[in-house]
């Protein structure tokens, strides 16, 4: 398993929503067409309310490393880089 700490620059994100194939566990667009990071055990509809007013979404998850592929290749397919990875330990930034 992997952690990685995803954020997603909510002022930057346009919606286009090709992030979203690519991790489709992880990723969903809300109702403002805004990508929202996935959080296991939380209700849907209640993390939208509580992203909705935020500029930011970070979350650190626990992936396989299949998922922390497919979390990269969201990350590289948004064409206004609007989703960052970093190791949560160090801090340090792993994309873009």
């Amino acid at each position: 398993m992997v952690k990685l700490k995803v954020v997603v620059d909510r002022t930057l994100c346009e919606g286009i929503g090709v992030c979203v194939p690519e991790a489709p566990k992880y990723l969903i667009l809300d109702k403002r067409h805004k990508a929202v990071i996935l959080e296991p055990g939380k209700d849907k509809e209640k993390l939208f309310q509580e992203v909705a007013e935020k500029k930011r979404q970070e979350v650190v998850l626990e992936l396989s490393d299949d998922e922390s592929e497919d979390m990269f290749r969201a990350a590289e397919a948004c064409p206004v880089k609007a989703i960052f990875i970093y190791d949560p330990d160090t801090g340090e930034q792993l994309y873009p």
